[in-house]
């Protein structure tokens, strides 16, 4: 059965005083606010997803738990992301973070996005008002199969550090199947697939199309701004949840409207 539960609660009123001018508090449903592993499967690039995340992220922190957002970044940048994400957000010290290997790669694919940076100062801002909030990078340096399981390596050990806290996990949307299998590879076992004795609950991202910065082949060249129509769904508000259980691959989606593409933060 589907259902809309996107204006079930507002939690903004929950907040400190400095936390509500850090944030603004998406509405949500309660089994997503209340989950441990909530996996959000996006299409990389986009202005919206980030924006949506920021919201979501103030939403779950009203609710007292600690947070944790994992990014799909190599876990060696993880000593820049613990820096910046406690500093005070300084132009020197948003040069520091940027100086890493991740944000200065060429191949750039829109996991180190302009919009993905502004999403890591609303992070450091909603810390410095008080929320109990840490940024966990998790990704790998290898490919294909050996990443999905080192991902799901990481992210196992990450819970397994922070028990008690609210993880949200920001990843591609194939990396977000619950499902064996997926259109280019029957076999695919995917980061989250490997993760279903944590019981996560997955989402995918609903566009009503639009663009975002994608990269359509193995070269940098080949990266850019283009249409995007693959994950364009049902014509929903933008901020709203659908739990959904007739969905094998995921237990719902997220919806975030029309999107724009959004270039590297640090020009290749």
């Amino acid at each position: 059965m589907r259902i809309d539960l996107a204006v079930v609660l507002s939690l903004a009123v929950s907040l400190p005083a400095a936390a509500q001018q850090a944030c603004v508090a998406e509405a949500l449903p309660t089994p997503l606010l209340g989950a441990p592993l909530v996996v959000l499967g996006e299409v990389h690039g986009t202005e919206e997803v980030p924006v949506f995340l920021a919201r979501y992220l103030c939403a779950v922190a009203a609710g007292g738990k600690p947070v944790k957002l994992a990014l799909e970044m190599p876990a060696d940048e993880q000593a820049r992301l613990d820096a910046y994400i406690g500093s005070a957000g300084s132009p020197e010290q948003t040069a520091a973070l940027l100086a890493g290997p991740f944000w200065r790669r060429a191949f750039q694919d829109g996991r180190s996005s302009a919009a993905m940076l502004r999403l890591l100062q609303s992070v450091r801002a909603m810390r410095a008002a008080g929320m109990d909030m840490e940024v966990v990078a998790y990704d790998s340096g290898s490919g294909g199969a050996a990443r999905e399981a080192v991902m799901a390596q990481q992210l196992r050990a990450a819970v397994a550090r922070h028990s008690g806290s609210a993880f949200v996990v920001l990843t591609g949307g194939l990396h977000a199947t619950r499902t064996r299998g997926n259109r280019f590879n029957p076999e695919f076992e995917s980061m989250t697939y490997r993760l279903a004795d944590l019981k996560p609950l997955s989402l995918t991202v609903v566009t009503d199309g639009g663009s975002a910065w994608v990269c359509t082949g193995p070269s940098a060249a080949a990266c850019g701004a283009r249409n995007w129509t693959i994950n364009q769904g049902p014509l929903l508000p933008a901020g709203s949840v659908v739990l959904d259980a007739s969905t094998p691959q995921f237990d719902g989606s997220f919806h975030v409207g029309k999107t724009t593409a959004s270039p590297p933060a640090v020009a290749p």
